[in-house]
């Protein structure tokens, strides 16, 4: 149990309190009216909406690692999606040598500090795309909760659909060039700096 306390840094909790407001809006909104947003007191967020949303995006973040990313990650790391990927990477092949150097730059000398050194721009990356996807889910998560709770006629809120739709879209197309970047990785292993800055310069 101490090991998994832990594992809960301060990054990862304001993350997970960030996708959680978005259940905490979600659910609000599907079990009453949009309008009584207006209504919500700053005091009963604090003691009632803020632990809420940290549990909720805790759990969230849980359930979309251990549930719904693995078909994700699957689809992407098939034969046919990296096949799709090699003719559709969303991303420049300029760009990602760009990256690459930029990541790189500080240890142009030691070859054994470049790859520790992208490996956390890649882990930061990751954080924003799992964020997007949890934030989505989050919106989805309240809006059946709050269904369930006070079910009721309350029409679609169409600006937290959209929004969540748009977050989901964002997580994937990102998540997508995260993996085309990893591919030119992968496929130029041997690739040294000095031939990455040459190609930036031609």
């Amino acid at each position: 149990m101490d090991s998994i306390l832990k594992s809960f840094s301060i990054g990862f909790l304001l993350r997970s309190v960030f996708s959680g407001v978005f259940f905490v809006i979600s659910y609000y909104v599907a079990s009453h009216s949009p309008a009584d947003l207006l209504k919500i007191d700053g005091k009963m967020f604090l003691s009632l909406g803020l632990p809420a949303a940290l549990f909720a995006g805790v759990t969230t973040y849980g359930l979309h690692r251990s549930l719904f990313y693995p078909v994700i990650e699957f689809c992407y790391d098939s034969n046919r999606g990296k096949a799709l990927r090699k003719r559709r990477p969303l991303i420049r092949d300029a760009t990602i040598r760009t990256l690459l150097w930029r990541w790189s730059a500080d240890d142009a000398t030691s070859a054994t500090l470049r790859r520790p050194r992208q490996n956390r721009h890649f882990n930061t990356w990751a954080d924003f795309i799992h964020l997007q996807y949890a934030s989505a889910q989050c919106i989805v998560f309240g809006a059946v909760v709050g269904r369930v709770v006070v079910p009721g006629e309350h029409p679609p809120y169409w600006p937290l659909i959209s929004l969540a739709v748009l977050l989901f879209i964002a997580a994937l197309v990102s998540d997508w060039r995260t993996h085309s970047v990893l591919d030119h990785i992968r496929n130029e292993p041997n690739k040294s700096l000095h031939a990455t800055a040459a190609a930036l310069g031609s």
